[in-house]
């Protein structure tokens, strides 16, 4: 099982800077090994974005004797100290991240005095791309040649001297664009976006690659994958390479709005500026609006096809050169969010599918269920983003209580879903501090898993299945939840549809289809019904293999959004409730009376099943979980025997009579396991 850790290691009480992440002591690995961790995300190597010489620091720097005495290290004696205790640390790059910040110098430039949290001491200057590129302190860091020897050239073969400059994303009116979601409140410092399609920006993550592998990266994890789409909900980009790559686009993808564009020599910037459009019309937040300018949906489709030959060369020169200098290829991985649409052509590139969950509530169990079906059959880990009920969490450790903390780390696992520990997890500078775990409550949980791994097999029992169209999701995407990212990004109903089921104690799985990812005969065969939530985009081959399937006995129940060639089978409701009541008709492997505030998941295993069950019954006032009494539940089999394990120990007992199990005193979380 993996056990990853949201493993930033951020300041207590302190802001969240990017780039950099804090320097690693060896206290800090221990921590990882006690809390049975093998999988580090974000943890390190990250300062590329500031430039290519202070990554070489942080990779190699000597470390004075103070802080040894600490066990303090560098990122390649980190990496080497993770790795002797069977631990993966992670190397990040920030794709949509280029930085500059204020410092001050000795007057001769040949100390650094102060970085980002200025003292009121000498010359003010700045460090970033910017510097760093033209050798602005050539006393304080090697020259940009050591790493550049013959430059940097844009596409036209022209060479690129300041890197701010060349790489930087540009708006309809050639104003930069701004990654302000980074940005600390109250500081001096600022966070540019750039340009995945220029071929400098390109060359430099590649040197920014072999650095990391040269220090020994098992991982490396590409954050802000999307960062073409985050260009394009901010007015961009508009350089030249993305303007000569539009026109080869719209060629291959002609439309009744290109009839009349001689596309050999199209300017899209030209184009919309003759009709009076600025940066404000591209980023009103009226998204209706947006999609009423000229091309506007298919320039953001453009930018959202750039996404995976990015990653690819990413991915490609990670493995090659991983390869050549270690003889082993080193993993990839990308940050795919919250499993959103637009990140479906990345998957298959990943070696781990890793995330960030958020809009965290008290109860998720629907959204885990899909992201079990996104995780594809790989194994991964998301970090959580933090909210409302993130930051409650933190006041009830603060007050020592763990309930709700060990909720949120068992719920995911018991559907085939997996969280970080949050280990100086970032809070998105929305208050002053990070998130860090208790740490005896995660020791004893991580023992408590290794101990019974064989209970998470992650083969999810169901007869019932919700298809998820990835297809009809990416449309709902691009025009309707551009501006909810990572709530439903605009494909609520099937989100609902899932969560009422859970609510309802109904097993089912998510059966994901996308075009990589298509739907089969043999996907179909282990299911009796099948629900179709929007789903209106699917290939006449899939449509047949479900008609194919119905007249086997299949059942099929459209809602919403119904394609018309599946009409005959849309299910009208009132209310949620209306779909779990006609789809009790077919028997489960669990039926359980109304129990409320239970959610449950069943796992095959090698012989017999897993029944997890979990508690969601926290109390208000004390923030603690209250037991459930009792809990009954019919089975689809009749068990010969039954044994209880549960997290954290409650007394919890099981009894069998014949195919009926009745369970009692049900703490936070109980497995039963039916042989």
């Amino acid at each position: 099982m993996i056990r990853g850790l949201h493993y930033m290691c951020w300041y207590r009480q302190d802001w969240n800077y990017h780039p950099s992440m804090p320097m690693k002591r060896l206290q800090q690995v221990q921590d990882a090994v006690d809390m049975s961790g093998n999988l580090l995300l974000w943890s390190c190597l990250g300062s590329a974005a500031i430039g290519i010489q202070y990554l070489d620091q942080e990779a190699n720097e000597a470390i004075p004797a103070r802080l040894r005495f600490y066990g303090y290290l560098n990122d390649k004696e980190f990496i080497a100290e993770c790795a002797a205790r069977g631990i993966t640390a992670s190397a990040v790059i920030w794709k949509a991240q280029l930085w500059e910040f204020p410092a001050e110098f000795s007057e001769d430039e040949s100390e650094l005095l102060a970085l980002n949290k200025l003292r009121g001491v000498g010359k003010k200057g700045w460090i970033g791309m910017r510097e760093l590129s033209t050798d602005r302190y050539p006393k304080i860091f090697p020259s940009i040649k050591k790493f550049f020897p013959n430059g940097l050239k844009d596409s036209d073969g022209k060479p690129v001297t300041d890197f701010l400059k060349g790489f930087m994303a540009e708006t309809l009116e050639g104003n930069p664009i701004f990654s302000k979601w980074l940005m600390v409140p109250g500081h001096d410092h600022t966070c540019y976006s750039p340009c995945g399609n220029k071929p400098a920006f390109r060359q430099y993550l590649r040197k920014e690659i072999e650095i990391m592998i040269d220090a020994g990266a098992p991982v490396v994890h590409i954050d802000e994958f999307d960062a073409q789409l985050l260009a394009a909900m901010s007015g961009g980009c508009f350089c030249t390479d993305c303007l000569r790559l539009f026109r080869e686009y719209l060629k291959q993808h002609p439309s009744a709005e290109t009839e009349d564009l001689d596309l050999d020599r199209f300017d899209y910037r030209a184009f919309l500026k003759k009709k009076g459009y600025t940066d404000a019309e591209l980023t009103d937040p009226d998204i209706a609006k947006r999609l009423a300018i000229p091309l506007w949906l298919s320039f953001v489709r453009f930018h959202i096809a750039c996404i995976e030959p990015g990653v690819i060369d990413i991915a490609d020169h990670v493995r090659a050169y991983s390869l050549k200098k270690t003889g082993k290829r080193a993993q990839v991985t990308a940050n795919l969010y919250h499993c959103d649409p637009h990140g479906e052509a990345v998957r298959k590139h990943c070696d781990l599918i890793i995330g960030e969950k958020a809009d965290i509530k008290l109860r998720q169990d629907g959204y885990y269920r899909f992201g079990h079906a996104f995780f594809g059959g790989k194994e991964g880990s998301f970090i959580e983003d933090p909210g409302p009920y993130v930051h409650a969490i933190m006041r009830d450790l603060d007050a020592g209580k763990n309930d709700s903390y060990i909720l949120f780390m068992l719920e995911p696992l018991a559907h085939g879903f997996n969280i970080a520990i949050p280990y100086g997890a970032w809070l998105q500078n929305q208050r002053q501090d990070s998130f860090y775990p208790p740490a005896e409550a995660e020791r004893r949980l991580g023992a408590w898993l290794k101990e019974h791994e064989g209970l998470f097999t992650n083969r999810l029992v169901a007869e019932t299945a919700v298809l998820y169209d990835q297809r009809s999701a990416l449309d709902c995407e691009l025009t309707q939840g551009l501006n909810r990212r990572h709530l439903d990004v605009g494909f609520p109903l099937f989100h609902e549809l899932c969560q009422s089921l859970c609510d309802a104690r109904m097993l089912y799985n998510v059966l994901y289809v996308s075009p990589d990812e298509p739907l089969t005969a043999k996907r179909l065969a282990a299911y009796k019904q099948l629900v179709l939530p929007d789903v209106y985009s699917l290939p006449e081959r899939e449509i047949r293999l479900l008609r194919a399937w119905q007249k086997k006995g299949g059942r099929l129940v459209a809602a919403g959004k119904v394609d018309p060639r599946l009409a005959d089978t849309r299910f009208t409701f009132d209310t949620s409730r209306d779909l779990a009541h006609l789809l009790r008709k077919t028997p489960s492997w669990v039926e359980t009376r109304n129990v409320r505030d239970l959610g449950l998941s069943l796992h095959k295993q090698r012989k017999g099943y897993a029944l997890h069950l979990v508690n969601y019954r926290l109390n208000s006032g004390t923030r603690q979980i209250a037991p459930i009494p009792r809990a009954s539940f019919t089975l689809g089999w009749t068990p010969k025997h039954a044994r209880v394990h549960a997290f954290p120990a409650s007394g919890a007992q099981a009894h069998l009579k014949g195919n009926i199990l009745t369970v009692e005193n049900l703490g936070i979380y109980t497995v039963v396991e039916l042989g």
